[in-house]
C-alpha cells in the first residue's frame, strides 16, 4: 500500500493504490463530494487547532505526492481537462497563466466576445452603426470621435480584426 501523508494535515493520507483519502485520526476513508464548480471537494480538520477547511481533491492529492504545499502562483491542472479525473498521471503543477492557456487551447474556456466582454466600450449596435457610417462615406477619424475610440480601433473593426464574430 502506497500511502502519502499530507504535508500540513498530517492525519490525512492519499492512498495511491486505491485513490482514496484516509484520515488516521478518525480511522476512516473520506468521501469527497462533487461541488457545483465541477471539482471534487472534502473537509479536512486540524484536530489540534479544532479548525476545518474545504479542500479540492486534485490539490490535496498533488500536495501529498509532492510532499509540500502548492507554490504560490501555481495551480493544479487536469491534463485531459476532466475535473473528475484526479489520477496522479492526469495532474500537473502549473502557473496560473499556463493553466488558463491550457483551458483556452482545449476549448474548456471561451473568450467573451463583443459587448459580453467587460472591457468592451461598444455595443453590437454601435459596431453596426460604424459599418453603416463608413459605407455612407463617413471618415474614419469622424467615426472615431463619435464613438470616443481611436481611429486604429475603427480600422480594426472595419478590417474584422475586432468584432470579427459579427457577420458584416
Amino acid at each position: 500500500m502506497r500511502l502519502h501523508q499530507h504535508p500540513i494535515y498530517e492525519d490525512y493520507f492519499y492512498n495511491e493504490d486505491t485513490h482514496e483519502i484516509y484520515c488516521e485520526y478518525l480511522d476512516q476513508i473520506i468521501q469527497p463530494s462533487l461541488h457545483s464548480s465541477g471539482y471534487y471537494v472534502f473537509m479536512v480538520e486540524d484536530f489540534v487547532e479544532s479548525t476545518k477547511k474545504s479542500y479540492r481533491l486534485h490539490r490535496f492529492i498533488m500536495e501529498c505526492l509532492l510532499g509540500r504545499e502548492i507554490k504560490e502562483g501555481y495551480v493544479i491542472n487536469h491534463i485531459d481537462g476532466d475535473k473528475g479525473n484526479n489520477l496522479p498521471s492526469n495532474l500537473e503543477e502549473v502557473t496560473i497563466s499556463r493553466n488558463t492557456k491550457h483551458a483556452y487551447e482545449n476549448n474548456l474556456a471561451k473568450a467573451k466576445k463583443g459587448s459580453d466582454n467587460t472591457q468592451s466600450k461598444l455595443t453590437q449596435k454601435d459596431v453596426e452603426k460604424i459599418f453603416e457610417l463608413r459605407r455612407d462615406g463617413e471618415k474614419v477619424s469622424s467615426i472615431a470621435v463619435m464613438f470616443e475610440i481611436s481611429p486604429k480601433t475603427v480600422y480594426a473593426i472595419l478590417g474584422k480584426k475586432r468584432w470579427k464574430h459579427l457577420d458584416k
